[in-house]
């Protein structure tokens, strides 16, 4: 008997961001075509059928911030991105996720100073490995060439769909003065993209780290004391001043500290256009995680530096939590950003590039990160953890009860969709939506297991999770009406992804009667 639909999922609890219920769902060339408190057998005909046996069945997850293919050139630290655009969309659909917002990131060499030349360079990698899921592209800007800026961003928008930029506080080959903040916002305003802020103050963060190597304390654990709360609250205050002055919608990136949070909840609860992410490396992490192999000094805690780094203890993730229950927080994303262990090109570099002649005598990386210290300021930046951003959230947030199923979704697939321009093709539920879903095991259907690197798909040798118990995971991820992961099963191929041009922010300019006090907003820029 033939179907109009390609595929149904019946007996699902279908989440959204505003409701939860009873609906079987009938896809169609790719979208959501039906929804329907039950289909016939008539309905159904010879349409392939997911049962979803009572579990919760949500809009595939979307993660806005993922690094991937970057090289030496590029990336902090001096480090490689172990994951190209194949084994990170691979790793990320295998964890639930069905889009993906990655990097594209200038460098201050001449030969990137044309912010056209670095995307099509970012598509050719993608093009050259492909992708198991949908995807789109950030613009990282360390340069204010104010040519390039004026010439170059309106076709970023019209050509790549491409409506989001990122800029660096800290880091001293990418970050931006003040007034060069100032540049790119007001350009990046007038071309609709959004302003992604990076927000750590680089001065302090410098003098730190020169005080703690002047006192020989260069160990892994090390770059938390570099990186003190203050140093993310400073630099979010700063930047939220400079955005109002010119009236411009911003996102801070992987928030890790209520000190940063606390001040963008202030600069909400005045009107202003400020948006947040945290990730689950501030859930789930803190400082203690910096001493967890062997010794506090060993250098497998290399594993676990990020910036910002995890919090001092876990009152901060108490924060953190609610943050993401009263809205301060818009989206929950990864900053997948994957380094290996035993790698010259991954953590290693903290020691190869403090003892250059370590790389020349010939012992095993693994033998001389257990007799070398090495320094952590040379450690690339970055954890992986594209695959374990759903299962996390799900099995600590939304099974414990301290967020709601809709506020999950709303985190992590329909805010990142409005906010990215991508709605309601994506992070929705709804007739003409794109049928990316993620499908729960039944509650109480999945035995709760302690993770190993051994579970994920990303081709990094470590996890930071490593030993943490985990409730449930994605029984099946469905990608425009392909089932691309059943029952711990891979199904889909590299090249189903498709790129996505995106939209302008669809979650608004800050109160729109908001009164223009001259004390703080120079309106008269815009003239």
């Amino acid at each position: 008997m033939l179907s109009k639909f390609d595929l149904v999922v019946v007996n699902g609890l279908v989440v959204t961001a505003s409701d939860i219920s009873s609906f079987d769902i009938g896809i169609k060339d790719g979208k959501i075509h039906t929804l329907a408190p039950s289909f016939s057998s008539e309905d159904i005909g010879d349409a392939q059928v997911i049962d979803a046996e009572g579990a919760m069945v949500m809009p595939g997850g979307i993660d806005a911030h993922v690094h991937l293919c970057q090289d030496q050139k590029t990336d902090i630290g001096g480090g490689k991105c172990a994951d190209n655009f194949e084994t990170g969309s691979r790793s990320a659909v295998c964890g639930g996720t069905t889009t993906m917002v990655t990097f594209a990131t200038q460098t201050r060499v001449e030969e990137d100073r044309s912010l056209l030349k670095v995307v099509e360079a970012y598509d050719a990698r993608a093009q050259a490995t492909g992708s198991y899921i949908d995807y789109a592209f950030h613009i990282i800007i360390v340069r204010d060439d104010k040519d390039v800026l004026e010439e170059e961003l309106p076709v970023l928008v019209e050509k790549w769909g491409i409506t989001s930029c990122k800029v660096f506080m800290t880091y001293e080959t990418m970050r931006l003065q003040d007034y060069q903040l100032l540049d790119v916002m007001l350009a990046a305003l007038k071309n609709s993209i959004t302003t992604m802020i990076h927000a750590e103050n680089g001065d302090m963060i410098e003098w730190l780290t020169q005080k703690l190597e002047s006192k020989g304390m260069m160990a892994p654990y090390f770059h938390a004391l570099s990186r003190p709360p203050s140093v993310e609250g400073e630099a979010a205050n700063r930047a939220i001043v400079l955005a109002e002055l010119i009236e411009n919608p911003i996102l801070f990136v992987h928030v890790g500290s209520s000190a940063s949070a606390n001040v963008i909840r202030a600069a909400q609860t005045r009107g202003l256009p400020v948006f947040a992410e945290t990730c689950p490396q501030y859930l789930n992490l803190t400082w203690e995680d910096l001493k967890r192999f062997h010794s506090p000094t060993c250098f497998e805690n290399s594993k676990m530096i990020c910036s910002p780094p995890p919090s001092p203890d876990s009152s901060d993730q108490d924060a953190l939590y609610i943050g993401l229950h009263n809205g301060t927080f818009t989206i929950f994303s990864s900053d997948h950003c994957p380094f290996k262990y035993d790698d010259p090109h991954g953590k290693m570099v903290g020691i190869l590039d403090h003892e250059p002649s370590a790389a020349t005598d010939g012992v095993p990386l693994t033998e001389l990160a257990h007799k070398k210290v090495g320094r952590f300021s040379l450690i690339p930046n970055g954890i992986p953890g594209v695959e374990t951003r759903l299962p996390l959230l799900f099995t600590r947030g939304v099974s414990t009860g301290r967020i709601t199923p809709q506020k999950f979704v709303e985190l992590t697939a329909t805010n990142p969709a409005k906010l990215y321009g991508l709605y309601p093709r994506k992070g929705a539920i709804l007739p003409g939506s794109d049928a990316d879903l993620v499908i729960w095991h039944p509650e109480g259907a999945l035995t709760s297991f302690k993770l190993t690197n051994e579970h994920l798909h990303h081709n990094v040798d470590y996890t930071p999770y490593e030993g943490m118990e985990f409730g449930n995971w994605p029984r099946y991820t469905i990608c425009r009406g392909k089932v691309m992961w059943a029952n711990d099963v891979l199904l889909g191929k590299p090249r189903d992804g498709q790129y996505l041009k995106r939209g302008p922010n669809q979650l608004g300019k800050g109160v729109a009667h908001f009164k223009k006090d001259p004390r703080r907003v120079a309106a008269w820029v815009h003239e």
